[in-house]
């Protein structure tokens, strides 16, 4: 009887190991990495996880999932712009973004989401008429960066810089 749940515990295993299970699964070869969308889309989710710095705010799986999963400038820029004079700009702005994420993606976590946050603010303060305009434009990009506030924001999240930003 012993040999027998063996041989079917090793038969399963087998079995899995060439079919694959599990959710992250995108339908295709087993090998193949689902890949990240808008400024991450030169990224597969495996090359995402890889380039992250660990121990920064948005170096969880989770985080790094979502932001793979989801256009976060654009999502940033939207959020960013309609809670613009709000009482609580911060909470609105945090709110904005946990719930204009893809279905089964997120949250993010407050660490990674504060990040998104802080480099909202600091478009607001240097940049407000040109992202406020165009807030996913490669001028909103550029006074950005001119600004510091790209370089602040993949200090504090962690997340690999795409060559296109």
């Amino acid at each position: 009887m012993r040999h027998f749940l063996a041989l079917v515990v090793s038969a399963t295993t087998a079995v899995f190991s060439l079919v694959g299970c599990g959710s992250d699964s995108d339908g295709g070869p087993a090998n193949m990495s689902t890949q990240c969308v808008g400024n991450n889309a030169e990224f597969t989710k495996d090359e995402l996880v890889a380039l992250t710095e660990s121990d920064k705010a948005c170096s969880s799986m989770s985080d790094m999932s979502t932001v793979c999963a989801n256009d976060m400038p654009k999502i940033g820029g939207q959020c960013g712009k309609s809670c613009l004079g709000m009482s609580d700009e911060a909470t609105c702005v945090g709110g904005c973004i946990q719930s204009a994420l893809a279905p089964n993606t997120g949250p993010l976590s407050v660490a990674c989401l504060t990040c998104y946050g802080q480099d909202i603010a600091c478009a607001k303060m240097n940049c407000l008429a040109t992202c406020g305009l165009g807030p996913t434009s490669q001028e909103c990009l550029t006074c950005r960066t001119d600004n510091g506030c790209v370089a602040a924001f993949y200090e504090c999240s962690g997340l690999p810089e795409p060559t296109g930003t």
